[in-house]
């Protein structure tokens, strides 16, 4: 295609690539230079035309074009004036969805006090009880109750409640995460209400394909699950979201989240859904990958939120660069966190493409590498029964 372009370059095959690597290489082996991310994944130091995957659709953010929401989250252990005065500001400072950890039970009326002076329409709102006895359906009742006070549209509210049963409960309470979907279909449709946590199963980019075989498996369990109660899979696919952790392999991270939305979309055709609803995918940054420097953790995190936008996040929490410190987060470390956003977004335009990795001879090769890889583990966790 070059030489057809510019006549003056003509085309090189890639037996002529290779052999220029190899004389580059002073007689070394190109295959030396071959990475190899898991036993059976290799990854080749030069990719070219002919080793592109077939071609697919756009594997990016789809539920609200190239868009993705620039999220913060704030800790409710102590004083619930200072987590809402922190959300606040977060909000002053271009945050459109803020998360609320739920350290401690909260009554209907701190909840109302937790979202004093917050513009309920303007946002996407979510809320995670990391608490023993947590109850997130009557979480769920409280916050319709106040959302139909305090909004003009309480049907257009955004947002999602953290509810994973079969990680959270010894006995997962299905029946109240049923009565949690007939609540938001009825009161909050464009809520989420069940949470696939891929982010339990995160051990780093050596792990990615065995980290989105567990999550696929557990998400189609919950499918599967909800079928018995008379959820039909496509209704509960409206109303569920991943969330997964990056780590700090820039390609990987990449690869993984547009890997997820292949498997996931399989999964669904699966259950005989043809044209699903876009999946969400929410994006943490792994904490493990900050170091003891928040110096060298504002840099990293710059890479990583590329990464994950790049790979199609919906909605990403950058860590503020003193998390690994195991010191309460600063008005200054928030704020560096979610101006990486905003300058990734203003300044990169990354938000203007819809899937910017596509088309890469290497992210297409590794993308698919890591679904089937995936995939395989799938299905034999599906035979296994793993999550039964």
């Amino acid at each position: 295609m070059a030489g057809a372009i510019f006549p003056e370059f003509p085309p090189i095959s890639k037996v002529e690539w290779l052999a220029r690597l190899e004389k580059d290489l002073k007689g070394k082996p190109w295959e030396d230079l071959l990475w190899h991310l898991e036993d059976d994944i290799t990854i080749a130091p030069a990719y070219f035309p002919e080793d592109r995957p077939v071609d697919r659709s756009a594997l990016g953010r789809t539920a609200q074009g190239s868009h993705w929401e620039i999220a913060e989250s704030y800790e409710v252990e102590g004083d619930i004036a200072q987590a809402n005065a922190q959300a606040l500001e977060g909000l002053q400072g271009g945050v459109e969805a803020p998360l609320f950890l739920l350290k401690r039970h909260i009554s209907e009326q701190q909840l109302e006090q937790l979202l004093n002076g917050i513009n309920l329409d303007a946002i996407s709102l979510n809320i995670a009880e990391f608490y023993a006895e947590k109850e997130p359906l009557k979480l769920l009742e409280s916050f319709c109750r106040i959302a139909n006070k305090r909004s003009s549209q309480p049907q257009a509210l955004q947002g999602s409640i953290d509810f994973d049963p079969l990680l959270d409960w010894n006995e997962p309470p299905l029946d109240d995460l049923v009565r949690a979907l007939h609540l938001v279909e009825a009161e909050l449709p464009r809520f989420k209400i069940l949470q696939i946590n891929g982010r339990y199963y995160h051990a780093g980019p050596q792990e990615a394909a065995r980290e989105l075989g567990y999550t696929i498996a557990q998400g189609s369990e919950y499918l599967a699950r909800l079928l018995e109660h008379g959820i039909s899979p496509e209704h509960a696919n409206r109303y569920l979201q991943f969330s997964v952790a990056v780590s700090s392999s820039y390609f990987v991270a990449i690869a993984k989240l547009r890997a997820l939305r292949i498997l996931w979309n399989n999964v669904l055709r699966g259950y005989g859904i043809t044209n699903p609803a876009p999946t969400e995918i929410v994006v943490h940054l792994a904490k493990e990958t900050q170091d003891e420097n928040p110096n060298t953790n504002m840099i990293r995190a710059t890479t990583q939120a590329m990464s994950a936008i790049i790979g199609g996040a919906d909605r990403l929490y950058v860590l503020p660069a003193n998390a690994a410190l195991k010191e309460p987060s600063t008005s200054f470390s928030r704020r560096i966190a979610r101006n990486v956003q905003h300058l990734l977004r203003f300044e990169s335009h990354l938000h203007a493409v819809t899937d910017p990795a596509a088309g890469s001879y290497y992210i297409e090769q590794l993308t698919d590498a890591l679904a089937t890889k995936a995939w395989a583990l799938f299905q034999e966790l599906e035979e296994k029964g793993e999550f039964k």
